[in-house]
């Protein structure tokens, strides 16, 4: 999810309906480009704004765009950004020549909640059918003041 203007989003909070600034740069930054792709027997849309396609535009190495759910004392879904060189996977899927997708399904390795804040310690990819069966309907990536964001939804 985009974070706009507002830094403080989250489940509880009031979200949309007190964000204008969210809004205002939904306006000026839409995401305009869009791809639907077929992503492991399961239609994914893949929608990016002007500012992510400049910087992918920019890049020598593709982008690897990484839909994670981590599996800790709560589930949390986390977008990273890799260059595609960094994670030789099966299950990569080349969306164009700058800009390449996976999913994968973690497993914490403790449950402490400060070392989960700072550092999802990871202990295992889950390759079970149901952990494989979880797949992201939609992906948003946006490229703010060098950073790359995103979001997905399942």
């Amino acid at each position: 999810m985009s974070q706009g203007l507002i830094k403080n989003y989250s489940y509880f909070g009031a979200g949309d309906l007190f964000a204008p600034g969210r809004w205002l740069d939904n306006l000026l930054h839409p995401y305009r480009h869009t791809q639907t792709c077929n992503y492991q027997g399961k239609p994914l849309l893949i929608r990016w704004t002007q500012r992510a396609q400049q910087a992918l535009e920019g890049r020598d190495i593709p982008l690897l765009v990484e839909m994670q759910l981590y599996f800790s004392c709560m589930v949390k879904k986390r977008v990273l950004f890799h260059s595609l060189h960094d994670i030789e996977e099966v299950d990569t899927l080349t969306i164009n020549d700058n800009l390449a997708i996976i999913m994968r399904a973690v497993q914490a390795s403790s449950c402490d909640p400060e070392e989960f804040a700072r550092h999802y310690p990871a202990q295992r990819i889950l390759e079970t059918p149901a952990a494989k069966s979880m797949q992201a309907r939609q992906l948003d990536i946006d490229c703010r003041h060098g950073q790359w964001q995103g979001a997905f939804v399942i």
